[in-house]
C-alpha cells in the first residue's frame, strides 16, 4: 500500500522518467520548453512529454512540470501555450515562480494545480497563506526552513507543503540570487545559473554548501502531514535518480531511518564532503560547507549497473493494483474483465481433462513485465470446459495491455480561450516620471538626504522605528522573529511611518493587517506586466521592477500601480542564512568592524553586509549607475540604493542625479542594456 506522502523524484530525460518510476517515485518533476529552471537539461519534445505523462499516469505516478522561471511580457504568450499543451496532455501540476504567469494560467484553467516554486522564497506562514490565497495549491518551501518552521507551515497554512529532502543546496535563498546574472548574464531566475557559488573566493570556498540529506527525518516529515518529499537532481544522470529514489522510497514506505549501508550508498553516488541537515536542525556554521567529492568509478559502478538494470526498457515494477473477473460458459465463451476493460474468447467442451479455477488463477497471476499486481480475483467457470493455457495467457496479456492504454489516456479538460482577464494595462492611469527615491542603511545616510527633495527615502525597519520614515522590511525573517518585526512596526507607526517596502509575498498580508501602505521591493521579481497586476491585486501600490530586465522590457511593463526602478547602487546579489562574515573572520562576529569583502579569482571585491537575524547580503563589486530618460521608460520613480557609501557620498550622488550633473567613478550599467539569457 502506498504511503499518502508523495516522494517526488527528478527526471531530466525520458530515460530519467523510467528511472524514477521504476525506483519507487510517487511523482516525478520534469522541465519542458524554455521556461524551466534547468534549461540546460536534455529536456523533452512535445511527443516525448506527452508520452512521459501518459507513462506516469498509467502507473499511478503524478507529473509535476516546471515552468518555474520569470517570463517577459513578450514571452508570456509562448509560456501560456506551453501550459495549455501540458494541461491538455494531462500533467497533474505546474511548478511556477512567476506571479504573472501563474495568474494567467489560473484564469485559463482554474482546475490546473499550481505549485509555488521554491524560487518564490516561501519560508513563513504568512507567505504560504498568501500563495494559497492567490491560487496555489502547494508551496515548495525554502531549503533554509527549520524543522519547526516546516511543521508550523504544514499544520497551519491550509495549503500542501513540499520539502526538499536530498540534493544540492544553494548558499542563497532560491529566487533571491542574482550573482550569476550580474557577473555572467546567466540568471538563476531564468533557468541558466552558472553556479558561481561553487567557485573559490578569498582563498577558499566560502559559498559552497554540502548537499542536503534529510534521510533520517523522513518519518517525522511524513507524520506532520508534509505532502511531498522532493529529491533534487534533474541535471544528474538517470542512475543517480534511481539510486537515491530507491533509498528514500524504502525509508518512506517502511517509516524508518536509513541504515549505515543506505547512508553509504547516498554518499558514494554523490556528495560534497558528505552531507548536511544544518538548516533543518538549526545547526548552522562551518560544518555545512563542502566541495564535490570524487568517488572512484569502481566504488559506484556496481550501484549504477544495478540501477540501470532496474529501469531498463521493458522493466516494470508492480505499481498498480488490478481486479480481475474471469467467467467461462459454453454459451457465452470466456470473458476476462480488468478494471473496466474486457476481452472474450470462445471455449470448447473438454475431451479429456477440463480446465479448473486453479489452472485459470495460475495463468492470470502471471503479471510480470507489466506494472500491475493482482489485488482481487473472481473466477467462475462452467464444469466440463477446456481453455488452453495459451488462450488464458493471451487474454491476460490483451486485457492488461488494454488497461494500460486506457490508464494512459489524458483526461478531457477545457482550456478557457480568449481574454479571461481585464486589460490590466488600462486598469489605472499612471503619472509620468515624478522623481527619485532612495534606500539607505543608516540614520546618518537618511539625515544627509533629508532636505534634497527626494520623493521617498526608505530606511531599515530599526531606523524607521526611530525616525518615522518609510520602512524597509528585512527581506528574510522567520516566524519566530515576526513578533520582533511587529513590535518594530508598531514603534515605526507611532513615529509616523505609514509605508513599508516589502521584498517577499509574506510581507504583504502582514503589512496590510497592521494598516500600512505596501510598496514592493526587488525581491518580488516583477518581470512582466501581469506580475504588476497580480501584486496590485494583493495590495501593493508601488512596485520596484526587476533589475534583471532590459530597458526594452521595462518599457513593455504596464500595470495598475506605480513603478520604481533601481538606477544607482551596489546591487544585492545574494542573501544568506549562514553568516559568511563570521565565517570570513574565523567564527568571530565582526559586523561592527568595518566592511567585509569576498574576493574572486579576478580580484573583484564583493562587500558583505549584515542583515536582520545575523544573515548577510552579498553586494556587487561595482555600483550601478544608469542615467536615462526615465519618463520614456514609463516609470514613476527611480531609486538610488545606498549601502556602504558615507553620508557625504550619498548626498553628493543624490545631488548629481537630481541636477543631471555627471558622476565620476567606476560604474556598471548592470543588466539593463546587456540583459540576461
Amino acid at each position: 500500500m502506498r504511503n499518502k506522502v508523495e516522494l517526488l523524484a527528478p527526471a531530466g530525460s525520458p530515460e530519467g522518467i523510467r528511472a524514477a518510476v521504476q525506483s519507487g517515485a510517487g511523482a516525478v518533476y520534469m522541465g519542458f520548453g524554455m521556461f524551466n529552471a534547468r534549461r540546460n537539461a536534455q529536456g523533452f519534445s512535445h511527443d516525448e512529454m506527452a508520452d512521459a505523462i501518459a507513462y506516469c499516469r498509467a502507473r499511478d505516478v503524478k507529473t509535476n512540470i516546471t515552468l518555474n522561471i520569470l517570463a517577459g511580457d513578450r514571452e508570456l504568450e509562448d509560456a501560456l501555450e506551453d501550459a495549455k499543451f501540458l494541461y491538455e496532455a494531462g500533467a497533474d501540476a505546474l511548478i511556477i515562480q512567476d506571479l504573472g504567469l501563474a495568474r494567467l494560467i489560473h484564469a485559463h484553467a482554474p482546475d490546473f494545480a499550481l505549485h509555488a516554486s521554491t524560487q518564490m522564497t516561501i519560508h513563513t506562514l504568512d507567505a504560504a497563506k498568501q500563495a494559497r490565497d492567490i491560487g496555489f495549491s502547494r508551496v515548495v518551501l525554502s531549503r533554509e526552513c527549520s524543522r519547526e518552521e516546516i511543521k508550523l507551515i504544514t499544520e497551519q497554512a491550509g495549503v500542501e507543503t513540499e520539502v526538499f529532502v536530498h540534493g544540492a543546496l544553494c548558499m542563497c535563498y532560491s529566487g533571491q540570487c542574482y550573482l550569476s546574472a550580474v557577473i555572467g548574464q546567466r540568471s538563476g531566475n531564468r533557468g541558466l545559473c552558472a553556479q558561481p557559488c561553487r567557485l573559490p573566493y578569498s582563498g577558499g570556498y566560502p559559498l559552497s554548501l554540502k548537499d542536503l540529506m534529510l534521510a533520517g527525518h523522513v518519518a517525522e516529515l511524513s507524520d506532520w502531514g508534509v505532502s511531498s518529499l522532493k529529491i533534487e537532481g534533474r541535471m544528474k544522470r538517470p542512475e543517480y535518480a534511481a539510486i537515491v529514489t530507491k533509498v528514500y522510497s524504502d525509508l518512506l514506505r517502511e517509516h524508518r531511518r536509513p541504515t549505515a549501508e543506505e547512508r553509504d550508498i547516498l554518499r558514494r553516488v554523490f556528495s560534497r564532503d558528505g552531507f548536511t541537515d544544518g538548516y533543518y536542525t538549526g545547526k548552522l556554521g562551518n560544518s555545512m560547507f563542502g566541495t564535490k567529492t570524487d568517488v572512484p568509478m569502481n566504488e559506484v559502478k556496481k550501484l549504477y549497473d544495478e540501477a540501470a538494470h532496474r529501469f531498463a526498457e521493458g522493466k516494470e515494477a508492480p505499481l498498480v493494483p488490478v481486479s480481475l473477473c474471469f467467467t467461462a460458459r459454453k454459451d457465452t465463451g470466456a470473458v476476462l474483465s480488468a478494471d473496466g476493460v474486457s476481452v472474450a474468447m470462445p471455449v470448447e467442451q473438454a475431451q479429456n481433462r477440463p480446465t479448473t479455477p486453479e489452472m485459470i488463477e495460475k495463468s492470470l497471476r502471471k503479471t510480470g513485465g507489466t506494472p500491475f499486481y493482482i489485488e482481487n480475483m473472481r473466477i467462475e467457470v462452467q464444469d466440463g470446459l477446456m481453455i488452453p493455457a495459451s488462450v488464458m495467457n493471451g487474454m491476460r496479456r490483451d486485457a492488461l495491455d488494454l488497461l494500460l492504454a486506457k490508464r494512459g489516456v489524458a483526461p478531457s479538460r477545457d482550456w478557457l480561450h480568449g481574454s479571461v482577464l481585464p486589460r490590466d494595462d488600462e486598469a489605472a492611469a499612471r503619472e509620468g516620471f515624478r522623481g527619485y527615491t532612495a534606500a539607505v542603511r543608516t540614520k546618518a545616510q537618511a539625515d544627509a538626504l533629508r532636505e534634497l527633495g527626494l520623493e521617498t527615502v526608505y530606511v531599515p525597519l530599526e531606523v524607521a522605528a526611530q525616525t518615522g520614515l518609510p520602512a524597509i522590511l528585512p527581506r528574510v525573517f522567520s516566524d519566530n522573529e515576526q513578533p520582533q518585526i511587529e513590535m518594530l512596526l508598531g514603534e515605526a507607526m507611532s513615529r509616523g511611518t505609514d509605508t513599508v517596502l516589502a521584498g517577499n509575498i509574506g510581507h504583504i498580508p502582514l503589512a496590510k493587517r497592521l494598516g500600512f501602505t505596501v510598496h514592493g521591493d526587488f525581491g518580488l521579481n516583477a518581470y512582466n506586466s501581469k506580475t504588476l497586476s497580480a501584486l496590485a491585486e494583493m495590495g501593493v501600490s508601488r512596485q520596484t521592477l526587476s533589475f534583471e530586465a532590459r530597458l526594452a522590457q521595462i518599457r513593455d511593463m504596464r500595470g495598475p500601480l506605480e513603478t520604481d526602478l533601481i538606477v544607482y547602487g551596489r546591487l544585492p546579489l545574494m542573501i544568506f542564512e549562514n553568516c559568511a562574515i563570521r565565517r570570513q573572520h574565523g567564527g568571530k562576529c565582526s559586523c561592527q568592524n568595518g566592511v567585509t569583502y569576498l574576493t574572486d579569482r579576478r580580484k573583484e571585491r564583493f562587500p558583505l553586509l549584515n542583515e536582520f537575524g545575523c544573515r548577510n547580503t552579498l553586494l556587487n563589486s561595482r555600483p550601478l549607475c544608469l542615467r536615462e530618460d526615465f519618463a520614456r521608460l514609463g516609470v514613476q520613480t527611480a531609486r538610488l540604493q545606498f549601502t556602504i557609501e558615507s553620508p557625504e557620498e550619498c548626498a553628493r550622488i543624490a545631488r548629481a542625479f537630481l541636477s543631471g550633473a555627471p558622476l565620476d567613478g567606476e560604474f556598471t550599467n548592470g543588466l539593463y542594456k546587456r540583459g540576461v539569457e
